[in-house]
């Protein structure tokens, strides 16, 4: 979740003493791995045969976290005409000192409890009718292996090691795309004709939600499908290709149907919003971000992109974005916080007289909506 994650960040910025964060994960990966994921399995092939609230249900075989910890997945029960699946933020690693969960990681490689949406805000204020999504079918994927939820390999890095923790290899499971791909299996079994899907993502999740959107609008080709990354729109990097392929990332792409022209050697984030859009008539596409967002920040200095701004890497991302997918529709805001849909401040934020709930709300309902905040964007 955000403000989860902006901790998680901010403790690795701030280097705390690694002794304490040592003990923690121990901690935190010893109670989860003896401890019953407490998932369950509802007996039930339809979405309206749930009882109200919130189930929490295992991923199954072949699913699991970074170090071997149960994967599950959380499922409330709405109007079935009406799904929600969010993808959920939670980082990224791919090296030996960002994936090493000894070295402080750059990503979170567990599900606990306060990964639980009852948590959150934002579009998960179920109780607020200002909600656009209060009455609809919610499905959340928890994000644990570090691969923006598109991985299918087990990677074995070499920590570099330091003070009191040895160098050594060790070994994550980038199992995202296994896990998500187990939730739309159960997804599929469940709701057999809805009219509408609203796929969303933050952060991690926001890059991977314009691949499971055209997923979701192929097995449901007579739904109309909305497509929301929530904060990742900024990430220009040189070699995305080679660090999506370590970690099997390109081979899960290059299996579905939608993606197979995908070009290793000059990938970007945005040709999975192209090619989603040329493959999936019934799919429209959009972002949100923050001009200035920390959090994209910090990603980008860590990928050795050391921009003082991202609005400059932003705003070309989104011009490549509005020449090349018919009807993309942006929200750019002002300032660095990292991500809105789970934040209260959703209903509030206003850019050029429109909140971001409000505009939102048209994208679910079809209507035309505007680019907000390019202005921001320096003519761009």
């Amino acid at each position: 979740m955000p403000a989860r994650f902006s901790a998680f960040v901010r403790t690795r910025t701030t280097r705390t003493t690694r002794t304490g964060r040592l003990t923690g994960w121990l901690a935190a990966i010893a109670l989860i791995a003896c401890s019953p994921s407490g998932a369950t399995e509802p007996q039930t092939d339809s979405i309206e045969d749930l009882s109200p609230g919130w189930h929490r249900i295992a991923g199954g075989p072949g699913t699991g976290c970074a170090f071997d910890t149960p994967f599950s997945f959380y499922v409330r029960p709405g109007d079935p005409r009406k799904l929600l699946v969010h993808l959920q933020a939670g980082g990224a690693c791919w090296n030996g000192e960002t994936c090493d969960p000894l070295l402080l990681p750059t990503f979170d490689p567990v599900i606990d409890t306060t990964d639980h949406p009852s948590r959150a805000a934002g579009i998960l204020s179920l109780h607020l009718l200002a909600n656009p999504v209060h009455d609809f079918s919610i499905i959340v994927v928890p994000y644990c292996t570090g691969d923006l939820h598109l991985g299918s390999r087990a990677v074995t890095y070499r920590s570099p090691g330091a003070q009191l923790i040895p160098a050594r290899d060790f070994t994550v499971k980038h199992w995202g795309a296994r896990n998500v791909e187990s939730v739309l299996r159960w997804a599929y079994r469940h709701f057999a004709q809805p009219e509408i899907i609203f796929v969303n993502g933050s952060s991690a999740g926001a890059i991977a939600s314009p691949v499971y959107a055209a997923e979701l609008a192929e097995e449901y080709p007579s739904a109309r499908v909305v497509q929301l990354g929530d904060g990742a729109g900024g990430y220009r990097v040189p070699g995305l290709g080679t660090l999506m392929g370590a970690a099997g990332a390109l081979d899960v792409l290059r299996g579905m149907s939608a993606f197979q022209s995908i070009d290793s050697a000059a990938f970007t984030f945005e040709d999975l919003y192209v090619l989603a859009s040329r493959a999936r008539s019934n799919l429209s596409l959009a972002q949100y971000n923050s001009a200035n967002d920390a959090t994209q920040l910090f990603f980008l200095h860590a990928l050795g992109v050391p921009s003082a701004s991202l609005t400059p890497l932003l705003a070309a991302n989104l011009a490549e974005l509005h020449a090349d997918v018919p009807g993309f529709r942006s929200y750019t805001a002002p300032g660095v916080t990292h991500t809105i849909l789970f934040r209260s401040s959703f209903y509030t934020l206003a850019v050029d007289g429109v909140t971001a709930r409000d505009w939102v709300a048209a994208l679910l309902d079809g209507t035309s909506v505007p680019d907000i905040g390019s202005s921001l964007l320096g003519g761009n």
